[in-house]
């Protein structure tokens, strides 16, 4: 059954349906695909024998002897198992005398190279120019596939060695930029990579490396060159510059610096590395992530106002020593209490603290929190969170943060809870009030009556051992925000605009009443 990693795509439960047909079949099932490792198959190849194949090259090709007519199964399982192998145009030479026809071993050797190892188009190709002919000679087979030759797939680091190789002065300029063109994504990165490690093969004897430098410096600039283009093709879709820049960043270096590759550094490995750039960038956005949600938290505490990249070059060293430095010299109480005060004055939270840890490590120091006691560690894990439970409402929590969509006033009972049950049984009607009163921001307006309410509830909170801050906009802001009419009947309330006394008994002016006072 050929073809099965692509079975999901129109049969629904055809891989359930092919397992139970395994499980009762008596008679063997060979099961293809191209992707082993697809999580379509993830089921099925817990029921197969797993036998890999490898692409042939135009110097070998798969042998089968004549037993396999005879014991097929027994062959077949050797062949797939042990992999035996000869030259491929000897076996083409077989299937040529068999079919009697004349064909010598070099025209053989130059149609194994232009099908890339594929034998079913040898053997097509042979069959089609037997039709005509009995005799078939090198330039029969050239001219035949002259522009016919199989495409092949070539990865980037299959092109890259390529255009880095002894023979990557002798290609033509459309193949290296097809080459460069097989992706231009990766190439230009794995040449930017390894340029540094060729010895250019043009050069001759170079004893002091001054030649090398100088083909290293013209090369550096052609891949700057080539930055500079790829902007413009990504930013502005300047898409006919692609040739223009595979030629900068690919094709210039690499007809530079051909040749043979050495390392540079001990324990380097010979062979073409990945592009560090892609895993650099990721480590960048990371990073600027984190120092972002720090940046959020002290600004929000409102004991600092620094920009982003001022706290990253002056103040996180600062920072740094004051979480790290009492751990390491005072005892571990009088530590922690200093540690856990310091954060809450900076809304710095645990997460925080390892943003600041990470962005301090540098190649060649040691780990800022190297000296530590793991004891201190976590009696500083413990301190703080039994501090979280009960820890004063800073203005960093009042703040939205980016991408937290939670209400306030849930973010503010999440964290006015208390962890004791019976704590909770007592705050929880004062914490339901509190949030019925809180539920929205304009509802502040409604008079001084409920911010009086508010804060004897807050107070009833304090006085249980929970310390609160709050605050509460003017009425000027509010009041453009939400008007209350006039109520005509009976305790009717009144609007916050300067309007006549209403008919109905009790309706009265302004909500404003005399010596109200609002913290704001």
């Amino acid at each position: 059954m050929d073809e099965v990693d692509g079975m999901s795509a129109g049969d629904r439960g055809g891989v359930a349906d092919l397992i139970a047909s395994i499980k009762i079949s008596k008679i063997p099932i060979i099961c293809i695909c191209n992707d082993r490792y697809s999580q379509k198959l993830k089921s099925l190849v817990n029921y197969c024998l797993l036998l890999s194949f490898r692409k042939p090259t135009k110097a070998t090709a798969p042998f089968v002897s004549e037993q396999c007519y005879r014991r097929i199964f027994v062959e077949m399982f050797m062949f797939l198992s042990y992999g035996i192998y000869i030259k491929m145009s000897k076996r083409l030479i077989q299937v040529a005398n068999a079919e009697g026809l004349q064909v010598n071993e070099i025209a053989l050797e130059e149609l194994a190279e232009r099908v890339n190892g594929d034998m079913r188009m040898a053997l097509n190709q042979l069959q089609y120019m037997s039709l005509s002919m009995s005799v078939i000679n090198y330039d029969d087979v050239r001219q035949r596939l002259q522009g016919s030759a199989k495409d092949e797939d070539i990865s980037p680091f299959t092109a890259v060695d390529k255009l880095f190789g002894f023979s990557g002065g002798k290609l033509r300029m459309d193949e290296r930029i097809g080459l460069s063109m097989s992706d231009p994504d990766l190439v230009p990165l794995l040449i930017q990579e390894n340029y540094i490690n060729y010895r250019p093969a043009s050069i001759g004897k170079d004893d002091n490396g001054m030649k090398r430098m100088h083909l290293i410096a013209r090369a550096a600039e052609s891949i700057a060159d080539g930055d500079i283009i790829n902007v413009q093709i990504r930013r502005y879709r300047q898409w006919q510059l692609s040739q223009a820049g595979s030629l900068s960043s690919c094709i210039i270096p690499a007809a530079l610096l051909h040749g043979s590759r050495e390392t540079l550094e001990q324990g380097e490995r010979n062979f073409n590395r990945f592009g560090g750039w892609l895993g650099k960038n990721s480590t960048v956005g990371k990073n600027l992530r984190l120092l972002e949600d720090l940046h959020v938290h002290l600004l929000a505490s409102r004991e600092s106002n620094l920009g982003r990249d001022t706290l990253r070059l002056d103040y996180l060293t600062v920072l740094l020593k004051q979480l790290t430095d009492p751990l390491r010299m005072l005892p571990k109480d009088e530590a922690v209490e200093k540690v856990v005060e310091f954060m809450n004055v900076y809304s710095i939270n645990q997460e925080d603290m390892d943003t600041i840890v990470e962005l301090s490590k540098f190649q060649g120091h040691g780990n800022p929190l190297d000296g530590i006691p793991s004891t201190v560690k976590a009696a500083l894990t413990r301190a703080y969170k039994d501090e979280n439970k009960s820890r004063m409402v800073r203005a960093a929590d009042l703040v939205a943060l980016p991408g937290k969509k939670k209400a306030l006033k849930k973010r503010v009972a999440a964290i006015l809870e208390p962890s004791d049950d019976g704590l909770r049984e007592e705050n929880g009607d004062a914490l339901a009030e509190s949030e019925e009163e809180n539920s929205s921001d304009t509802e502040d307006t409604e008079g001084t009556g409920n911010g009086e309410k508010l804060q004897s509830e807050l107070l009833s909170l304090n006085s249980k051992g929970i310390q609160v801050e709050v605050e509460l906009k003017s009425g000027k802001e509010k009041s453009k925000a939400k008007k209350t009419p006039t109520g005509r009947g009976k305790g009717g309330s009144a609007s916050t605009e300067k309007k006549p006394a209403g008919r109905g008994r009790g309706g009265s002016g302004s909500s404003e009443k005399p010596g109200a006072k609002r913290k704001r």
